[in-house]
């Protein structure tokens, strides 16, 4: 019992220790000009740069991540940052974003993160693209990619659709890119009944506002049983019968979370980057 009384003890005060480091993060608008951007709606969101920035560089490569409850850790942020890592070179500038809302050890970002993840919102996909569209006048890179995963490529997804002219290609991992039979999916293998996200719009519905020939990659891993496979393939398989360079990719051998460890993925990167034009 008194064992039991300690390591709830020690649980609590780690849960503390951890809120008390997040609520700490610093705001965006307190970060370095390198670790921030404007996201134009009088606010900002916070940047990981991997390496410095290349005002040279022709490829600029924007990385999101997934849902987390509007909370990250710094060990995602250590994923990203490896993730970063490989896909790095002489002629790329590549950068993590903080979603909007979410706070984390390397800054907070402007905007709402719904502690349910229900924030695929038509205001968070704003700031998303209007960030990108302040590092496109900034850096001036001749193509943008992103890089998402989870939450993040149906964040990616959504800017394409709804906002054509803020990236030129992506790789999605781990979409749930049709959100409410995902969203059923997600309650049923809980044993929940089904409350529908009623903020989230869903990636789907806006295929046909992205740019034909645009190229995209969806991947997911044969063993991932959150976004299964199939919310990914009817993304493709709708943005392809609407010209653009839509394919999906099932990765035998890997789930929702270790696809970021994806061997291949610095290949398929390069892969997008060589289907743009030059």
């Amino acid at each position: 019992m008194r064992a039991s009384v300690l390591l709830s003890g020690a649980l609590l005060g780690a849960s503390v220790l951890f809120d008390m480091s997040l609520a700490a993060a610093q705001p965006c608008t307190d970060l370095p000009a390198e670790r921030r951007v404007s996201d134009q709606r009088s606010g900002c969101l916070a940047l990981v740069p991997i390496g410095p920035r290349n005002l040279q560089s022709r490829t600029l490569i924007v990385m999101l991540h997934g849902d987390r409850g509007g909370e990250l850790e710094q060990r995602h942020v250590d994923s990203w940052r490896r993730v970063g890592q490989s896909l790095a070179g002489e002629d790329r500038t590549v950068l993590f974003m903080i979603r909007p809302g979410y706070r984390s050890p390397a800054g907070s970002s402007s905007g709402y993160a719904n502690p349910q993840d229900d924030d695929y919102t038509t205001g968070n996909i704003a700031r998303v693209a209007g960030a990108l569209a302040v590092l496109r006048r900034e850096l001036q890179p001749r193509r943008l990619l992103l890089v998402g995963h989870s939450g993040g490529a149906a964040t990616a997804a959504l800017v394409l659709g709804q906002h054509p002219d803020a990236a030129d290609a992506a790789l999605l991992l781990g979409c749930p890119c049709d959100v409410p039979p995902w969203r059923m999916h997600r309650s049923a293998q809980r044993g929940q009944p089904y409350r529908p996200w009623s903020a989230s719009l869903n990636p789907l519905t806006f295929v046909s506002g992205i740019p034909t020939g645009t190229p995209v990659l969806a991947a997911t891993g044969a063993r991932d049983d959150n976004t299964l496979p199939i919310f990914a393939q009817r993304w493709i398989q709708a943005a392809a019968a609407r010209g653009v360079s839509a394919r999906f990719e099932e990765v035998a051998d890997h789930d929702h979370q270790d696809i970021l460890r994806w061997p291949e993925l610095p290949a398929r990167v390069q892969a997008l980057i060589d289907a743009l034009p030059r």
